[in-house]
């Protein structure tokens, strides 16, 4: 089965291309922007043919698609500015995925789409156009455009990444005071239990739909490996890096800043409509997750980030 691999330097994608890298059944192609980038080299170091090019580039889109391609996967990172330019590119790989026949499409989504009613529950006092009021729709957006591709389809919703809190460019948007002071900035109630995952995991758990269409067909799936509180998560992080890592206190003006932040906005929020009951390993499909302290205390993954000694 030929695979093309959109987004393949990101957390999803190259946790799918390390899948299936070495799997004489799948033919691997990879898009990304920069086929030179650091995050790029181990695609390279593979013998995986790259495409050039972004999302909102149709003719790189079509140059890829044109190889023919039995199956894609693809993820979008959400447009901060509040515009639509993540739905036009959404609409750019289904167009694409139309017009070239491709059999199969894996979309990287999100935890709790489908579930508006809490956030309006939980959010009806922010202002039109905040972050969260529009990511979770688009994301649900994203994901009916690829109900309607005419292409067999598995979704899959993964909830808050590890990497949000190791990663640097991560780290750089979500907890920017981490690194240096070893402080995390975070506005979920410290006791409210919420689901992680290995970023990458979805990846692999992508490959597995690619290995069993059948299985999979037309399947939307949230995942998750353990819910953790972010106390249990702050000492999770101070066994694997031997470092006094600390929750920050809110003093009242800054606490009531947040409610509009478009990060805090999102956190505190998730403290009152609850953690995701469907959250979790689903069963039926026999996939081992990474455990966060493992994924924590491999030596790979600290490479480079804040959890180096």
């Amino acid at each position: 089965m030929k695979v093309l691999v959109l987004s393949a330097t990101g957390c999803m994608g190259s946790g799918l291309v390390e899948a299936l890298k070495d799997d004489p059944n799948h033919q691997l192609s990879a898009f990304t922007r920069n086929p030179d980038s650091d995050a790029a080299k181990p695609i390279k170091d593979a013998g995986i043919t790259i495409f050039k090019g972004d999302f909102s580039d149709k003719e790189a889109l079509d140059k890829a698609f044109s190889a023919g391609f039995d199956a894609i996967f693809f993820t979008i990172f959400p447009d901060l500015a509040g515009g639509d330019a993540d739905i036009e590119q959404a609409q750019n790989i289904i167009d694409a995925v139309k017009r070239h026949n491709v059999k199969q499409v894996l979309y990287g989504s999100v935890a709790r789409t489908g579930t508006q009613e809490s956030f309006d529950r939980a959010f009806n006092n922010l202002p039109d156009g905040n972050f969260l009021k529009v990511y979770w729709p688009k994301k649900w957006k994203i994901e009916e455009l690829v109900r309607t591709s005419g292409a067999d389809y598995t979704i899959i919703k993964p909830p808050t990444f590890i990497q949000n809190l190791v990663w640097p460019h991560y780290v750089a948007m979500m907890f920017p005071e981490l690194p240096t002071s070893l402080v995390i900035k975070d506005a979920t109630d410290p006791n409210h239990p919420q689901w992680w995952v290995d970023g990458s995991d979805t990846g692999r758990f992508a490959a597995e739909a690619i290995k069993n269409p059948d299985k999979f067909r037309n399947k939307e799936i949230t995942i998750g490996t353990e819910l953790l509180t972010m106390n249990e998560m702050v000492e999770k992080l101070r066994q694997a890096t031997g470092k006094d890592v600390q929750l920050y206190k809110w003093p009242a003006d800054e606490w009531e800043a947040t409610k509009t932040h478009f990060i805090h906005g999102v956190k505190r929020g998730f403290s009152e409509f609850g953690y995701d009951p469907e959250g979790g390993n689903p069963k039926e499909y026999e996939f081992e997750f990474t455990p966060i302290s493992k994924w924590l205390e491999n030596d790979k993954n600290k490479k480079g980030t804040w959890l180096e000694n």
